[in-house]
């Protein structure tokens, strides 16, 4: 019977039922027990927003920290939800804002990404790490970056984010807001220092995301704040050749074109010219 209440109280949690929960917690129902998932009421409860479930879990003793399969926590639910007044009781009782879940990922980098800016200042001022990074050695800003939240990622830079952070494969936010397009954050992302020329792994800068993309206005930022527009990836391409590499990226071959040095040799010892020949032959 004890489980069958147990199970019951996770369920009304989840759906808001806030009458039924409080008689389940009555009739001795295990105020932290946990569904098949690991998960709890106080998670449900948090995950869905129902705000005075929540307060009668952490008055009835809900263990805050507690976590589910994946290491997540009611803190993370409630970021990556969107569920601002919940994040702040459960900060106020004594959530811990840095918890990683399994894949090394914090409630910030939950917010950050999924836009909520509110919950994003509310982590901070309650001490969250910036510059924390998951399991693939991505930030949150890194993560808003991408996704495009520009308030937010004003907002992380601003508490001392850093721009120039790589992830495993060496990507930084100005490498992701360019691939995405996002004007608005690489102009602040340059404005705050980021390294514009900075290349991952494969070689990659922010101007061949752009390039390959066809975004041309964030090329034309780039070009506009000093992109190294000879710069080559590890298998001897330009931004020019990214360019090339799709038949709708016509204006931006123009551009390109006009900055990029001919001459120079790629990896393989071809002119890069014999590339900017295409240029023609599509006008």
């Amino acid at each position: 019977m004890s489980a069958s209440i147990d199970n019951y109280l996770t369920r009304a949690s989840f759906e808001g039922q806030t009458e039924k929960v409080e008689a389940l917690l009555g009739y001795g129902a295990d105020v932290n027990a946990k569904d098949r998932d690991k998960g709890t009421a106080l998670m449900a409860a948090s995950l869905m927003g129902h705000t005075a479930i929540v307060k009668t879990l952490l008055a009835r003793g809900a263990d805050v920290n507690a976590r589910d399969q994946n290491g997540e926590t009611a803190l993370m639910a409630a970021a990556f939800a969107g569920q601002t007044d919940i994040v702040n009781i459960l900060l106020k009782n004594g959530a811990d804002v840095n918890a990683k879940d399994n894949k090394k990922e914090t409630a910030l980098m939950e917010a950050g990404f999924s836009g909520h800016h509110q919950i994003v200042e509310a982590l901070l001022a309650g001490s969250a790490d910036v510059n924390a990074k998951d399991i693939k050695k991505e930030t949150a800003l890194m993560a808003s970056a991408f996704a495009g939240h520009v308030q937010i990622v004003k907002t992380l830079v601003a508490s001392g984010a850093e721009v120039n952070a790589k992830n495993c494969m060496g990507k930084t936010p100005i490498i992701y807001a360019s691939f995405k397009g996002h004007n608005d954050l690489v102009k602040i992302l340059i404005a705050s220092g980021a390294d514009i020329n900075v290349n991952d792994k494969f070689g990659e800068t922010a101007l061949m995301a752009a390039a390959f993309e066809g975004h041309f206005e964030t090329v034309r930022i780039l070009l506009d704040n000093d992109a190294d527009v000879n710069a080559l990836d590890i298998d001897g391409r330009t931004a020019l050749q990214y360019a090339e590499s799709k038949d709708n990226n016509g204006d931006i071959y123009i551009l390109l074109a006009d900055r990029t040095d001919i001459d120079q040799n790629n990896a393989h010892g071809d002119k890069i010219g014999m590339y900017a020949l295409n240029i023609c032959q599509h006008d």
